[in-house]
């Protein structure tokens, strides 16, 4: 059974007769989580599945039978740890509440909360983990206690309750590149060596223009590369050279990759892709929200890249643009 998630339980609670509308980007994770399917003939019309039905059955019996609270006014105010995690979550642009668990942020020396403080904000619905591909199964707070991101209830307790201007998260994806750093090779005993974090393992020039594009449009936590070979990754993981491109027998699909913008919950971010449309195209179905800015050839991208690197009023439209899109998807 898919993991439901808050936003994708609210859906399926609204329409329990069945036929199931809602926002696209969230219909696109309840499509591919197989919770819905499009009804024959009419794209914009879906059903609930068997597997929606058991999901939200499940959910309502841990939950009640209003799982998302849909309150329009003043949150109740958190005891003194739950109400100090959500704000730091808040002011983290990665929006994590962060656990002992999260290692980066424990060895970094960054506030952490321990396991009832998590739980607490888990229960008030201000937080959600994700699924992960090691998942063989759905996984929820409860049965796993790892990481937990803010829920849009959770960035509106931090604007009520800690006037802290939170929205969602500014994402870019910038498209991999054929150049690379060399192959590192082998050690004494024949053993592979170490490869590159994924922000260094990538040298063309086109490459590293999107990047410095990136880097100027977000914070550095928020950038993810679409590899042809390991669909989306951080700047950090460390990477062997490959040679796949789009297309290529071993490269990523678009089920593969609605599995990842599941994973790094693209359905509540704003998106912008840095790229060639044959990335993007992998990327529509499951983020339909997605903004693709760069028009032309490579040359036009670089040119386009730099003027939203030296130039914050081309980043704001931008971002306004992938807001809008957010709002009010455009069918592509």
């Amino acid at each position: 059974m898919a993991l439901l998630s808050p936003t994708g339980a609210k859906i399926l609670h609204a329409n329990d007769n069945g036929v199931v509308s809602g926002h696209p980007a969230a219909m696109a994770r309840l499509v591919a989580d197989t919770l819905v399917v499009a009804h024959d003939g009419d794209s914009g019309t879906h059903w609930m599945t068997e597997a929606g039905w058991a999901a939200l059955a499940k959910w309502r019996q841990k939950y009640g039978d209003s799982p998302v609270n849909t309150s329009v006014g003043v949150l109740p105010k958190l005891p003194a740890k739950p109400h100090e995690a959500v704000l730091t979550a808040a002011r983290r642009p990665d929006q994590l509440v962060a656990g002992r668990d999260d290692s980066k942020v424990y060895w970094a020396g960054e506030p952490w909360f321990r396991g009832p403080t998590l739980r607490a904000v888990h229960r008030a619905g201000y937080a959600e983990i994700r699924p992960e591909p090691h998942d063989r199964e759905p996984q929820t707070f409860a049965t796993y206690e790892r990481s937990l991101y803010l829920t849009p209830a959770g960035r509106k307790y931090a604007r009520q309750r800690g006037n802290i201007d939170v929205r969602r998260r500014r994402v870019v994806i910038i498209a991999c590149g054929h150049e690379k750093a060399p192959d590192p090779g082998v050690n004494e005993f024949g053993n592979a060596n170490a490869g590159y974090p994924a922000g260094e393992l990538y040298v063309g020039q086109y490459h590293r223009s999107l990047r410095r594009a990136a880097d100027a449009l977000t914070d550095r936590s928020l950038i993810w590369i679409f590899s042809a070979l390991h669909g989306l990754v951080d700047l950090d993981r460390p990477l062997h050279p490959y040679d796949v491109t789009i297309g290529d027998e071993r490269a990523v699909t678009a089920d593969r990759m609605a599995k990842d913008t599941a994973r790094f919950g693209l359905d509540d971010a704003d998106v912008i892709f840095l790229g060639g449309q044959e990335y993007a195209a992998l990327l529509l179905p499951s983020v339909p929200h997605l903004l693709t800015p760069l028009a032309g050839g490579m040359g036009e991208h670089r040119g386009l890249c730099k003027q939203a690197r030296e130039d914050a009023a081309v980043r704001d439209a931008w971002w306004k643009e992938a807001a809008s899109l957010h709002a009010t998807p455009s069918t592509r």
